[in-house]
């Protein structure tokens, strides 16, 4: 698919093609801007104007993203954080339409996974010349309930990394960004191990005690960090940790160890296409970091392929 020019028929002549953006009106900072120069690209582009469709505070954008569907769009431009742009992406699936993203949230981690610029300007000129690229998409099913199976984009944790999320206070983090996070992690550093059970794909089981579990699609966190070397989004993979630490000081060592992306008994990996993890008692999940509830058995599979973006173009 080209996304630069109107596509021609048979005859020459252009087809119509339609263009919706789906925007979180809390993460855009100014909405009237995003409408005027949304509109001057997709001309540039010869693109219809654009259907704007916000989400809403109940539904971070896949009923928008139906209606942008029911509506013909060729290309679902998406402005807002990490949980719209999952939003978008996962009611994307298998429909053939590639997404687009316009980073407006705090971590835009698909988009840095993706190296889409986080500079809006940029990131529109992107939407218009980059070209579509095919990504795996990560599955949980929680508590084997695979009527509310869980699609996600980028990571998900169990244990310290989801209740930290949890009791992040919205209004500090609108006010200050990510030093929020740091509030809410040291109300749970001294979470202690528990016994945690792990099958990997048909591998023998895995015991350990843990304090967090975590399963990427992607492998890079803001500022440059690397949660999972080597990680990539279309690779058919699901990467995996499992660590155990119990003081200031053993998070201290393990962020050295991402730092400076060497191995290190603090965190063990692996790698495969399904996950399960089983403890005893509930704990917290999220997914793209938001919160998923509590649960024993958490199911992950990777769905290969299934997410089409627009993405910089292969050299």
């Amino acid at each position: 698919m080209e996304t630069s020019s109107p596509e021609a028929a048979d005859d020459g002549v252009a087809t119509v093609r339609r263009l919706a953006v789906v925007f979180n009106p809390t993460k855009v900072a100014d909405v009237t801007w995003l409408t005027a120069i949304s509109r001057a690209a997709a001309r540039h582009g010869g693109w219809e104007p654009p259907f704007f469709l916000p989400t809403a505070a109940d539904d971070a954008g896949r009923v928008a993203t139906q209606q942008a569907l029911r509506l013909g769009a060729d290309m679902v431009i998406v402005s807002g954080g990490d949980g719209t742009v999952r939003a978008v992406g996962t009611t994307l699936q298998g429909s053939g339409v590639p997404c687009a993203i316009i980073p407006s949230g705090t971590g835009n981690l698909l988009a840095r996974n993706l190296g889409i610029p986080l500079d809006l300007d940029r990131a529109l000129e992107l939407a218009f010349d980059g070209e579509p690229r095919r990504i795996d998409l990560a599955r949980l099913v929680l508590d084997h309930d695979e009527e509310k199976a869980i699609t996600f984009t980028g990571m998900a944790g169990i244990g310290f990394d989801a209740a930290m999320m949890r009791d992040t206070d919205e209004g500090l983090k609108r006010a200050v960004g990510n030093v929020a996070y740091v509030v809410a992690f040291a109300r749970h550093i001294a979470m202690r191990p528990r016994p945690v059970r792990m099958r990997l794909d048909d591998q023998p089981e895995v015991r350990r005690r843990a304090v967090l579990m975590m399963v990427g699609n992607t492998g890079q966190l803001q500022g440059g960090v690397w949660l999972f070397p080597g990680a990539k989004p279309d690779d058919g993979q699901l990467d995996v940790l499992i660590t155990a630490p119990t003081h200031l000081g053993k998070w201290a060592k393990l962020a050295r160890s991402l730092l400076r992306r060497s191995s290190d008994p603090v965190v063990e990996y692996w790698a495969g296409s399904k996950v399960v993890f089983e403890v005893d008692n509930p704990i917290a999940c999220e997914a793209d970091g938001d919160i998923e509830g509590m649960g024993t058995h958490f199911e992950f599979s990777v769905v290969p392929g299934a997410m089409l973006v627009i993405a910089p173009r292969t050299k």
